[in-house]
């Protein structure tokens, strides 16, 4: 009987121990969920969308580029003065490449808070449904604020990261092409701004 109570004892001591690390917050979830950018434990966050695929986080992720070692002329230009280069298949935008013509459109974004889009109504409706404020002339698409055209551009790029969020759960190479106008060799299908336009 004692030698139960003891080994009893030693499990609710260990129990007592581990509790307190198993609720311990993980530093890179940590971090993903105060900056809403990063890929941590499965899940992650980009460009105000969340999905838990680590292969499509990094297909729109921005790399920094340092001008200096770029060789490609339409690279430079491009870097120089924002745009993509058709060669390489980049694109840029404020000192950092993507793959993704979808990432780069949302990149545009400044993200805003939905209390400091607060200070306007037609700000904190927009914020919320993802459309314009007529009166200040910018709309928002996933709390990130755009002008002009870059909005409507943005609206589009994140209805197609919102199904490649989706498809990825089944296929990550297809959410892949999806957006980055690819193939996924894996189901022999071809992507064009979102959309399926070959197979086989």
């Amino acid at each position: 009987m004692l030698r139960k109570a003891g080994m009893l004892a030693c499990v609710l001591g260990f129990a007592g121990f581990a509790v307190p690390a198993l609720a311990a917050g993980c530093p890179g979830c940590d971090k993903v969920t105060k900056t809403g950018q990063g890929f941590c434990c499965g899940k992650g966050e980009t460009l105000g969308v969340k999905l838990t695929s680590q292969k499509l986080f990094d297909s729109l992720e921005g790399k920094k580029v340092d001008k200096t070692e770029i060789k490609c002329d339409g690279c430079k230009k491009a870097a120089t003065k924002g745009g993509s280069c058709d060669s390489c298949k980049k694109y840029f935008h404020d000192g950092k490449a993507y793959t993704s013509k979808i990432a780069v459109a949302l990149a545009k974004g400044k993200p805003v808070s939905a209390e400091k889009a607060a200070q306007c109504a037609g700000c904190k409706t927009a914020h919320k449904q993802s459309t314009e404020c007529t009166g200040c002339g910018v709309g928002f698409v996933a709390s990130r604020k755009y002008k002009g055209e870059d909005y409507k551009v943005a609206l589009a790029a994140h209805k197609v990261l919102a199904k490649a969020v989706t498809t990825s759960k089944k296929c990550e190479a297809c959410a892949v092409a999806m957006v980055t106008d690819g193939k996924c060799t894996q189901c022999n299908v071809s992507f064009k701004n979102g959309e399926t336009v070959k197979k086989g």
